[in-house]
């Protein structure tokens, strides 16, 4: 019989699902959704309703470039390496999906266009993501097929099938940060597209180096180009890229996911199997319990401010 566990899930992106993003969970508990008295907290960083939560164990769920407090969370999962005993996790699998069926021969895999770039916007990004794609334009059109810097008069309906047409994709992440690893360069090894990463640090000890182009093994702008104009010019080279396994360990593709689904469900096992009382790892007392209170008043302020300025546009 599965253990019941009450739940409650906020400040989450919209079309987030716990039975999509944590469904290896629903093979060993039963999941029930409270949304007044949970035992059991998730919450990502899109809101400060969590803040109206006290007495539930917390658990940090995130995908962005965000380092978790643990001054406000038991637990986290998250793209950042930070490690804390227990508490934390750090999930290589954010944005990746379960399957990887590579079909396109070696004439296909070098008979494409060039080089590709889709991204909806570049809100907070760090200003190399532009530099890089005007860089490269100046050897070979680059096709922006996103609604950022978009040249193709419209945005592709189909990512993957867009860039299973091209040698190259441009996977350029929202910021460097080590363990900030996500679809920007998951995409491209789906479609066999040869990514060209910038992003993580640590990027390596997530992807088999020589399976992609890591644009911060280069000094400058001009060497990076010069690499890749390299690779789209030598086919061998281009060949023994494309067709490394990106994974950095298992047998195949599956193997290294199965793999570390298993790491994270067993790291949720240690929080669901112990008792409430013993699941606890963050303090309420001390200036923790002021530096709470203040964010409280921040977001009762902020959320006044929101309302009235929405009252002055009406007017």
């Amino acid at each position: 019989m599965k253990k019941k566990i009450r739940c409650y899930f906020i400040d989450f992106w919209p079309g987030f699902d716990y039975k999509y993003h944590l469904n290896f969970l629903l093979s060993e508990y039963d999941i029930i959704i409270d949304e007044e008295n949970p035992d059991y907290l998730f919450y990502s960083c899109f809101g400060y309703e969590h803040l109206r939560y006290n007495r539930c164990i917390k658990i940090f769920y995130c995908g962005e470039n965000l380092i978790p407090d643990l001054n406000l969370c038991d637990y986290a999962v998250s793209l950042s390496e930070i490690q804390c005993g227990d508490r934390t996790f750090t999930n290589r699998l954010f944005g990746w999906q379960n399957n990887y069926h590579p079909d396109l021969d070696t004439e296909k895999l070098l008979n494409r266009k060039f080089c590709n770039f889709v991204y909806s916007n570049n809100w907070c990004a760090d200003p190399f993501r532009e530099k890089i794609f005007n860089a490269l334009s100046k050897y070979k059109r680059v096709d922006a097929g996103g609604t950022f810097l978009n040249n193709m008069g419209e945005k592709v309906k189909d990512k993957h099938l867009f860039l299973k047409e091209y040698k190259f994709t441009l996977a350029i992440e929202n910021s460097s940060q080590p363990g900030y690893v996500t679809e920007k360069i998951s995409d491209p090894f789906r479609a066999q597209s040869l990514p060209i990463y910038w992003g993580s640090p640590s990027i390596s000890s997530n992807i088999r180096s020589n399976s992609f182009v890591n644009l911060m093994d280069f000094s400058t702008i001009e060497e990076m180009v010069e690499e890749i104009i390299r690779l789209d010019n030598d086919d061998a080279a281009y060949l023994e890229k494309i067709t490394t396994p990106f994974w950095p360990y298992g047998d195949s593709y599956m193997d290294y996911y199965n793999c570390e689904r298993e790491k994270q469900l067993v790291f949720f096992r240690n929080i669901f199997d112990q008792s409430l009382c013993e699941a606890y790892r963050r303090t309420e007392y001390g200036y923790v319990q002021n530096m709470i209170k203040e964010l409280i008043i921040e977001k009762k302020i902020w959320s006044y401010l929101k309302k009235f300025a929405k009252k002055i546009i009406r007017k």
